[in-house]
């Protein structure tokens, strides 16, 4: 499935279950059949929601999180928190985890979680994150992360959508905001924007900045998905 498809399919899901479904096979297509989507923020009083909101993880591995209370534990769900850039679990800095999070890691793995890759969307209501793992391992997670991304940042949108049942709010860009977003849809950076357009590089970083907060967006993949969500682009 092309990922113009995907986003019109997952667009047009209207099942929480139906979507996921759509995300598995995505997911799966690039070696990772492994997906927990979970509620990071903390709750009032300080209390780790979770574990999971929807996940395909080994069932034997969730109870096991669960008994051994490792979600106050997990350095990928604290890493996720922090952070809201795609990063893999390897680039979590061993040396600096305790000996408990590096049991947590390890037994992950001994899960049939492999070459772990984790996102994070921070907004006003909370953070939410996706942890996506092979269960068979050997796939290159660096090379495939952005694939991943984007794949999760539509998901993510679209679950939002249907859980909260809102209507987008109608955003208009103008004529120059449509055209660099357009074209950061195609994968170009700000430099060679500058050079497409004949503009400077301060230029395309201003407009792209009021496209961000026009959306609501705080990464430019993200912008580019709620733009295809919303018809203001396509691929």
């Amino acid at each position: 499935m092309k990922f113009g498809e995907y986003i019109e399919a997952t667009n047009a899901a209207t099942t929480a279950d139906s979507l996921f479904s759509l995300y598995e096979q995505a997911a799966a297509t690039f070696g990772y059949d492994r997906i927990m989507y979970s509620a990071l923020s903390a709750t009032e009083g300080g209390v780790p929601c979770g574990p999971a909101i929807l996940r395909n993880y080994p069932d034997d591995w969730i109870g096991h999180y669960i008994d051994k209370s490792y979600i106050r534990l997990d350095p990928v769900r604290r890493h996720g928190l922090r952070s809201s850039a795609p990063f893999l679990w390897t680039d979590l800095n061993r040396r600096k985890l305790s000996a408990v999070e590096r049991l947590v890691m390890d037994e992950a793995g001994e899960a049939g979680l492999h070459d772990g890759i984790g996102i994070a969307f921070h907004d006003p209501n909370g953070v939410v994150g996706v942890g996506l793992a092979s269960s068979s391992g050997g796939t290159d997670p660096r090379r495939v992360l952005g694939h991943l991304n984007m794949l999760s940042v539509q998901f993510n949108t679209a679950y939002q959508a249907l859980h909260l049942a809102v209507a987008q709010p109608s955003v208009h860009l103008t004529a120059r905001e449509h055209e660099i977003l357009q074209w950061c849809a195609k994968g170009k950076g700000n430099w060679a924007i500058s050079e497409i357009l004949n503009i400077s590089e301060h230029g395309v970083d201003f407009h792209l900045r009021n496209v961000l907060r026009k959306l609501g967006a705080d990464s430019r993949i993200t912008a580019v998905v709620k733009g295809l969500r919303q018809g203001l682009i396509d691929l």
